[in-house]
């Protein structure tokens, strides 16, 4: 149910205004910790263009580069865009552009000039505060849920949707509105004017991709044994397997990596302020295990540790010793040159960021790791002494692109041993410029993109005439205090990268003097150095030009062992498949044979009974006519019977003559008269 709230009174805004703008004059007292949270490109589909804090240029935005306060994004016609910000993903149609005016610990904060985002909060806030802001709105999200954002420049209007979850609209002149689930509103000018509008647009491509981008999000495996706080958990599943180590706990081991692979070989080192020097994983994995946890050599394989979960872990630049780095040593790689090398830090070695902060944050960033007894007791760094794992380059090439195969140096493990480690790089930062993305962005973005930082700008003079921060003066203070701090110190550095550059500036042109002198005193000498040059420059080129066809050649064996596998998988499935078809065949012909044998079974039953039965007929019928033949035989004798009663009868009444016997006759045949004998 949509409700508007009044603000505070005019005067008492315009007194907490003028707090703010006061304690934003005054100096910081203490420099601040940097922020432990970044963002990450985690998925992209077309062109992504990328600005970072305090350039007007654009590039190709590489996947593991971190993303922090001040960052512009832009995604070009047909191109979609993941930003992970931890447990929460901001997804960004085509041709859409923001800015994360402000990315720390507890704050989230995203301008959008143009375009449609969608916002997937995971988990409670628990005191975060996560907000995005429009021409003509600022929307503060109060609850976990999944909300949408479309601004349109052109017509002047923002609006949201709430899927589900609830937020408040925030507008200028005090108004506030809060929608809930299922709720949408569109606005025009700056003081949530509703106007009537086409509803944000649902079942679309984008709406779809985001389906499927949350799908898979809900069904990570990493997502087990690491908070989704851990920027670049979901990329962790696809590369990479999980196993229990008694020693360690639950440890994440790489697939498909070289024999003399090492943590922090494969990438670059970046310049990324407020933290310096960066490192940049090449691996489309390598972002969380780069910037979390610890590595272990666990047998023949390199094991990455994340620790014990925690709700929320602290992003670090990278967690390696530099061999020889902030102890001031210099490594020594022959030739009279020297050399810059690092490794990764164990399980249970402390981290000390090279940059200065408080001893809170570097609790805060140790809190993952195991056994913090393991470097007092073996009496140094576990990792430094195992063969193969320090990476060692000249210090010309630090931080100049990425780290190929021709820039490494191979060092005894003598050499190693006993060299002093820092956490700090002993190149010093400001004289190698910004890296870590691709290309320019051609073609650059448009101008609503450009604008960006000036419309940040503005919504942050107007951030503070916003009801949550009016409605809570304390939390007002601290937060303009960090911000001032913030603001100080980011001017401090631009204003001393401003007098690096005029001192660079003049350097050079005082070089440029002195190297035109030398070239007219010496032309000869700078002319077989120029041709030395060229020959280091063609040889430079032909080993990028080996180096381009190893890497494709990787990417092709990658892609064919990927396609082995796939093909592999589909016919195990089709496999078990017939397995399965086959099974329920011979399943389904014992059926058919079990109901035959009773069918036949049934029919010589049905035979034999009728057989019984015609036996038991026929029995019967010879019982029948044996009996009949009994009567008949008794009927014949007791007819003869009284046949011959009747003769004898009949003979008894006939007269007799003189001289005849009385009596009947002595014949054997009745009626008939015997023979007399002869007289004497």
């Amino acid at each position: 149910m949509m409700h508007r709230t009044p603000l505070l009174s005019g005067r008492a805004a315009r007194w907490l205004l003028a707090l703010a703008l006061l304690l934003a004059g005054l100096p910081a007292l203490a420099q601040p910790d940097p922020p432990g949270r970044v963002g990450r490109l985690n998925d992209q589909q077309g062109t992504v263009s990328f600005s970072p804090a305090g350039a007007d240029d654009w590039f190709e935005l590489g996947p593991n580069r971190p993303v922090t306060t001040g960052d512009r994004l832009w995604t070009d016609r047909n191109a979609r865009a993941e930003l992970s910000l931890g447990a929460t993903a901001l997804r960004l149609d085509e041709q859409t552009a923001i800015t994360l005016s402000e990315l720390d610990d507890v704050t989230a904060r995203i301008t959008a000039a143009q375009g449609r985002l969608q916002l997937r909060v995971r988990e409670d806030l628990a005191g975060q505060r996560i907000e995005v802001d429009t021409a003509n709105l600022a929307m503060v999200i109060d609850s976990p849920g999944d909300y949408r954002i479309e601004t349109d420049p052109a017509a002047g209007t923002t609006r949201v949707a709430v899927a589900a979850g609830q937020v408040t609209l925030f507008g200028e002149g005090g108004e506030s509105v809060a929608l809930g689930a299922q709720q949408q509103l569109t606005t025009a000018g700056r003081n949530l004017e509703a106007v009537s509008g086409a509803p944000v647009r649902a079942g679309t491509g984008f709406d779809r991709w985001v389906a499927e981008r949350d799908r898979i999000e809900d069904q990570s495996i990493s997502a087990r044994y690491v908070s989704r706080d851990v920027v670049g958990y979901q990329q962790l599943d696809a590369y990479g397997d999980w196993q229990n180590d008694p020693g360690y706990g639950s440890v994440w081991y790489p697939r498909n990596v070289d024999a003399d692979w090492a943590p922090y070989r494969d990438g670059q080192w970046v310049e990324v302020a407020p933290w310096g020097w960066t490192w940049i994983d090449a691996a489309p994995w390598g972002f969380a295990p780069a910037h979390y946890g610890r590595w272990a050599r666990i047998g023949p394989r390199w094991g990455w540790v994340p620790g014990p979960r925690q709700a929320r872990p602290i992003y670090a630049p990278a967690l390696v010793g530099f061999v020889g780095g902030a102890a001031g040593a210099n490594l020594a790689i022959g030739n009279g040159r020297h050399g810059v090398g690092w490794f990764p830090l164990a399980p249970g070695e402390p981290w000390r960021p090279g940059y200065r902060a408080s001893q809170r944050y570097v609790d805060e960033a140790n809190r993952a790791a195991f056994q913090r007894q393991l470097a007092a007791r073996n009496g140094g760094f576990a990792n430094q002494q195992l063969p193969g794992a320090v990476t060692v380059v000249p210090t010309d090439a630090f931080g100049r692109g990425p780290i190929g195969r021709r820039d490494m140096v191979r060092l005894p493990p003598a050499q190693l041993t006993g060299v002093p480690v820092g956490m700090g790089a002993p190149v010093p930062t400001g004289d190698r410029g910004h890296g870590g993305f691709g290309r320019p962005a051609t073609p650059p973005p448009p101008q609503a993109a450009l604008q960006l930082r000036q419309f940040q700008q503005l919504q942050q003079a107007q951030q503070m005439q916003q009801t949550p921060q009016f409605q809570q003066a304390p939390q007002l203070q601290q937060q303009q205090q960090q911000r001032a701090a913030q603001a100080q110190v980011q001017a401090q550095q631009m204003q001393q990268a401003q007098q690096l550059q005029q001192q660079q500036a003049q350097q050079a042109q005082r070089q440029q003097i002195e190297a035109q002198q030398r070239a007219a005193q010496a032309q000869a000498q700078a002319q077989a150095q120029a041709q030395q040059q060229q020959q280091l420059q063609a040889q430079r080129l032909q080993q990028a030009q080996q180096l381009q066809q190893q890497q494709a050649l990787q990417m092709q064996q990658a892609q064919q062992a990927q396609r082995q596998q796939i093909e592999a998988q589909q016919r195990a499935v089709q496999a078990q498949a017939q397995a399965q078809a086959q099974q329920q065949a011979m399943h389904l012909q014992q059926e058919a044979q079990q109901r035959a044998a009773q069918a036949q079974a049934q029919q010589l039953q049905a035979m034999q009974q009728m057989q019984a039965q015609r036996a038991q007929q026929q029995q019967m019928q010879a019982q029948q006519q044996m009996l009949q033949a009994q009567q008949a035989q008794q009927a014949n004798a007791m007819r003869q019977a009284q046949e011959v009663q009747q003769r004898a009868q009949q003979m008894q009444q006939q007269p007799r003559g003189p001289g005849e016997p009385r009596g009947p006759q002595r014949s054997g045949v009745p009626g008939q008269q015997q023979p007399q004998p002869d007289r004497p």
